[in-house]
C-alpha cells in the first residue's frame, strides 16, 4: 500500500530546506524501516507553496504507524532532522491509498 504525506511548512522557504536537505536523508533513511520512497514534490502553486508532498509505500501486512513511531524515535530520524526546527511543521495529513484494481 501507498501514504500520502503532505507536510505544510512555516513558509515557502522553510518548505524549499525541508524539500532539498531533509527529504535527501529521509529518502537515504526510511528504507531501513520498510519504507519506499515513491517520490518527493514541493508545491508549486501559491496555496501550496509552503508544503512538501511524499508518496511512500509499503508491505500491504504493515503497521505503518508502528513503522512510523519506530523511525521517529530512531537514530536515523533524529540526524535527519538535527539541523531543523520541527516547530516550523505546522501541519502534517496522512492519507493511505490502495489500488482500486
Amino acid at each position: 500500500m501507498e501514504q500520502l504525506r503532505i507536510y505544510t511548512l512555516a513558509d515557502k522557504e522553510t518548505a524549499a530546506q525541508y524539500f532539498t536537505t531533509n527529504w535527501a536523508r529521509h529518502r537515504i533513511n526510511l528504507p531501513k524501516f520498510g519504507f519506499a520512497v515513491k517520490g518527493v514534490w514541493i508545491g508549486n502553486t501559491p496555496g501550496i507553496a509552503n508544503q512538501v508532498i511524499a508518496l511512500v509505500s509499503f508491505p500491504d501486512n504493515a503497521d505503518v504507524d508502528e513503522m512510523t513511531e519506530r523511525y521517529l524515535k530512531s537514530p536515523e530520524f533524529a540526524a535527519d532532522t538535527a539541523d531543523f526546527d520541527r516547530n516550523k511543521i505546522t501541519n502534517v495529513e496522512t492519507k493511505i491509498l490502495r489500488c482500486a484494481s
